[in-house]
């Protein structure tokens, strides 16, 4: 099936390569399907004379990552990611090879990387391709005033993980010919999946107004009920997605939105994330000691402190709080990317997602609610 673009969806990459400084930005289902395209797009581009391309990929992913780099005819070394979540040069330099072709360096929940000037300086120095997975990091800054995105070669992101939308993935390229290699295979190999796309957007939807103690309950049971209509029940709605889906045109309407409101979320998601810390400094729940000043404000990073963080999201459940565990806690991991780092995450790291209408008396509530889980009320 041959997908034409829309005019939004056109107006969506036009938009977004303004806003972020970069040459060229092509629209596709999902974030996945951008880390899918940004690798085929780099294997295409090989010396005929080796048939082997590696990518380099953080140990602490989701597991569409890997799955995107090998459906895309690469292989997977994993790095080691630290238990504070800032990767190194050296992590890099420790599993480089000469088939390595490229790095995947996700942005965690929020966080440009601290050390993204001297990671980009070190894969231009190995001859290999930064590949920014931005996917939880829509509209972050470094240090130095840099956009999440705007460092390495590539970049990917996702409308759906600090927000809302009817899927919609996006990848950005500095070099021309791999951004229209991507967009040839967008426009004649993609699929339209229209419908997939609102069926996940209703469930994303309910999935992020859970997010707010006042709509909890309400939210997992209109959850549950859209589950059943489109026949998801038993599924991870993050994993219905498949990776050769085109953008529909209300995920493109819902992604300008978005972006046109970013400024404005991210500044009250920073003031609610501001006073969530203030509040909480006294208790060792903080996994950061202070909110990053480049941070999108999405996420708000919490440590189990026995090490039971699959106990505390039950217990905040039943409070109206929700809480998320991180990829290792919940999704099987490859015998390669096991350490005791990611071990130790998979049971101490918890996130709140971070919903911009929080209100002071549903943030009074999230408060009491970890101070309990702590033991600190």
């Amino acid at each position: 099936m041959i997908v034409v673009m829309p005019r939004a969806i056109e107006a969506l990459e036009r938009d977004f390569s303004a806003w972020l400084g970069v040459p060229d930005t092509v629209a596709t289902g999902y974030g996945r399907s951008a880390a899918y395209l940004a690798i085929h797009s780099l294997t295409r581009r090989i010396d005929s004379r080796t048939s082997k391309c590696e990518v380099l990929v953080p140990n602490l992913i989701c597991r569409q990552i890997p799955d995107a780099v090998r459906l895309a005819g690469a292989e997977v070394r994993y790095y080691r990611v630290p238990r504070d979540l800032v990767i190194r040069p050296e992590h890099l330099h420790a599993m480089v090879t000469s088939q390595t072709r490229a790095a995947i360096v996700p942005h965690f929940f929020g966080r440009v990387q601290p050390l993204l000037a001297d990671l980009a300086r070190t894969c231009r120095e190995l001859g290999i391709v930064l590949v920014e997975d931005c996917a939880l990091a829509l509209g972050a800054i470094t240090a130095d005033g840099h956009m999440a995105g705007a460092c390495g070669g590539m970049a990917i992101f996702s409308f759906t993980k600090s927000d809302w939308c009817y899927g919609g993935g996006l990848l950005t390229a500095r070099d021309p010919l791999c951004a229209q290699h991507a967009r040839l295979r967008v426009t004649s190999e993609f699929a339209n999946a229209a419908r997939s796309a609102w069926d996940y957007g209703l469930l994303r939807r309910a999935d992020f107004a859970s997010n707010r103690p006042s709509r909890a309950r309400a939210a997992e049971f209109v959850g549950r009920w859209v589950e059943r209509v489109c026949g998801m029940r038993g599924r991870n709605f993050f994993d219905f997605a498949d990776f050769h889906c085109a953008m529909s045109m209300a995920a493109a309407r819902r992604a300008r939105r978005v972006l046109r409101e970013l400024p404005t979320t991210i500044s009250r998601r920073r003031q609610i994330l501001a006073a969530l810390y203030e509040a909480l400094r006294d208790t060792p729940l903080l996994f950061r000691p202070q909110p990053d000043s480049g941070d999108t404000g999405s996420f708000l990073l919490l440590c189990s402190t026995d090490g039971a963080a699959a106990r505390w999201r039950e217990l905040a459940a039943e409070a109206g709080v929700t809480l998320r565990l991180i990829w290792p806690a919940y999704q099987e991991l490859e015998p390669a990317q096991g350490s005791p780092d990611l071990s130790w995450l998979a049971s101490h790291l918890l996130l709140m997602e971070i919903h911009p209408e929080l209100s002071t008396r549903e943030i009074h509530h999230i408060v009491g609610v970890l101070k309990r889980l702590a033991g600190t009320a």
